[in-house]
């Protein structure tokens, strides 16, 4: 995928996923309007546009500046205006973030503490030689 190479852009879609797991966490309709989005209503939009695109060609300039103004509006309202946090609160996202934290250095402990020892190894090559 064009986003492994560099590990700066592998941030994004790790960050994307991780925000979405927090407000799935949060408000359980996220998961159903994630998918009812992303496979009805954007494949939908584009079809509806190719559609308009047919008709006419300057009705579908129109149309398609329309979705990207209302688009562009949309990331300025969630970032700028920070209407991120009207859905989800500071405080909120912050408790998520720290029990996720907590939960990975405990996840983390959990592997390093049963992962096996060099003696445990050792003894499994001379048993697998003897086979």
């Amino acid at each position: 995928c064009i986003w492994f190479p560099f590990p700066p852009m592998r941030a994004v879609p790790l960050n994307a996923s991780r925000t979405l797991g927090m407000y799935a966490a949060h408000l359980r309709a996220t998961p159903a309007v994630y998918l009812l989005t992303v496979f009805v209503a954007l494949p939908g939009l584009g079809l509806a546009l190719s559609a308009v695109f047919d008709a006419s060609v300057v009705a579908g300039v129109f149309v398609l500046f329309f979705v990207l103004a209302a688009l562009g509006w949309f990331v300025y309202w969630w970032v700028r205006m920070e209407g991120c946090y009207r859905v989800l609160s500071k405080e909120d996202r912050d408790r998520v973030n720290e029990q996720l934290a907590k939960a990975e250095a405990d996840l983390l402990g959990f592997v390093n503490q049963t992962s096996p020892q060099k003696e445990d190894v050792d003894s499994v090559d001379v048993i697998a030689s003897a086979i």
